[in-house]
């Protein structure tokens, strides 16, 4: 499937295990909808600048998929702040860039509604959504926005989305994993993506 801007998502979202299933099935609905998911977990950080890295992502993408539910402190008493950063990133390049850039659109996912304002004043006017760390009301979210922001015909709906990612979490994936020695607990961002994108088109006979 060839990466371009107009078909590219950047997923800004936790990495961690607790989050697991809804950045899944954020790359999953993606993909369904026949578009590209993109984040910083594609790239190999060891000899490269990692914000340069980002900024490259962002500026490849029109669409972009913010989550902001990772408030909790970690074990130090420290929060996070790439997500909330890199959405000023992407808002910033739709601003400020050239009119390629200011085509972008913004989806801003959060945990609880109305949650973020209680950290992130500033997004105050700007329209969430809430998923309540539910798969299948992210799925929605995603799909219904995806949807009404490229008035693509083809994008099936979310309760198609929403079986074909539980037929694939539970048979499909583990399947596939045993098949190629790998262990699912330690997928690489890479070799789930590449998963997804074989089984949309010999499972799910979707071709981008």
């Amino acid at each position: 499937m060839s990466k371009s801007y107009d078909n590219s998502v950047f997923i800004n979202c936790p990495f961690d295990e607790g989050f697991k299933d809804i950045f899944y099935a954020l790359v999953f609905t993606t993909y369904h909808c026949g578009f590209i998911p993109r984040c910083s977990l594609e790239e190999n950080y060891a000899t490269n600048n990692r914000l340069e890295k980002i900024k490259n992502l962002i500026a490849g993408c029109k669409y972009g998929i913010h989550d902001l539910s990772r408030i909790e402190l970690n074990s130090e008493l420290l929060p996070r702040f790439n997500m909330p950063f890199e959405l000023g990133l992407f808002f910033g390049a739709q601003e400020y860039g050239t009119e390629h850039q200011k085509e972008k659109v913004a989806l801003v996912l959060e945990r609880e509604k109305f949650q973020s304002q209680k950290f992130l004043s500033d997004l105050s006017g700007i329209d969430t959504n809430a998923h309540n760390n539910e798969t299948e009301k992210a799925i929605k979210i995603v799909r219904d926005w995806l949807k009404t922001s490229s008035n693509a015909l083809s994008i099936p709906g979310h309760l198609t989305i929403n079986n074909h990612y539980i037929d694939f979490t539970k048979n499909i994936l583990p399947a596939t994993v045993e098949k190629l020695g790998l262990v699912i607990n330690e997928l690489t961002y890479n070799d789930y993506c590449q998963i997804v994108e074989e089984t949309m088109l010999t499972e799910f006979g979707l071709k981008n």
